[in-house]
């Protein structure tokens, strides 16, 4: 038997578990990590996108039940996220998540949806099927996503009490964001609650649960060297390299 269902999967099959994933982690974070074990998924309100907090401030969702409306951002209290890229390696994912090697220096990791989400469900629950989902963002038009806000009831929201259709609205962007091929961890936070100021943590082994750690293509190579030496003392088991992006293949134009 599979061990999902539709309801925690969003714009996703069960074929698709098995494809690797990407996120570059701050460096400092990476490290307490590795000590830590553990990892955090946050509030959306946390999250880079400047249109999701208007989203979640600006939105309320008509109730038919009383007449009312209740605020988006109140029914997203209890839900936190964490973000993935289906794409292996892009300049603009470095340049934003690590904005100054040497000094800010960001680690990319691999693993697949499977890993990732399996390792979050481990956390256990009474109700897994309230509480865990992955899905990968859909983008749309900025005028799109206004229309279907204008159409959306409490209860097309809430359909069925799962959460699959609130974690659906968390899977959506603008289309200015399509180049990040985002895929997001979600996790829906019920009674008795688990997280606190904005996060929940939880238990990650990155040795296990990743499969390897690129460095910054910018670095040179004695940064790179020095960096790798400080990840593999500080616990990090998993085979390190610098990222090939900026490196030109050497052409010969024959006479």
């Amino acid at each position: 038997m599979s061990d999902t269902n539709e309801r925690n999967l969003i714009g996703l099959e069960d074929a698709n578990l098995d494809q690797p994933i990407y996120r570059i982690y701050a460096l400092g974070r990476f490290t307490t990590m590795l000590a830590a074990k553990q990892d955090a998924v946050v509030n959306p309100t946390k999250w880079d996108d400047p249109f999701e907090n208007f989203f979640l401030e600006r939105t309320e969702i008509m109730d038919n039940a009383t007449g009312g409306t209740i605020p988006l951002r109140n029914l997203a209290v209890d839900w936190y996220g964490q973000c993935w890229s289906l794409n292996a390696d892009t300049d603009a994912m470095w340049r934003i998540y690590s904005p100054n090697p040497g000094v800010a220096s960001g680690v990319k990791v691999r693993t697949t949806i499977r890993k990732l989400f399996a390792n979050l469900k481990a956390t256990g629950s009474v109700a897994p099927y309230l509480q865990f989902f992955v899905g990968k963002v859909e983008y749309l038009e900025e005028s799109d996503i206004l229309d279907l806000m204008a159409r959306l009831t409490f209860t097309d929201v809430m359909m069925g009490g799962q959460g699959d259709r609130f974690a659906g609205l968390l899977c959506i962007k603008r289309t200015a964001f399509r180049y990040e091929a985002e895929l997001r961890l979600l996790f829906q936070d019920i009674d008795p609650k688990r997280g606190a100021s904005g996060a929940f943590q939880f238990s990650l082994d990155a040795n296990s649960v990743f499969e390897e750690v690129v460095l910054d293509p910018r670095l040179n190579d004695n940064d790179a060297a020095a960096l790798t030496t400080q990840l593999q003392s500080a616990g990090c088991a998993l085979p390190i390299s610098r990222s090939p992006l900026y490196q030109s293949p050497r052409f010969v134009i024959r006479p």
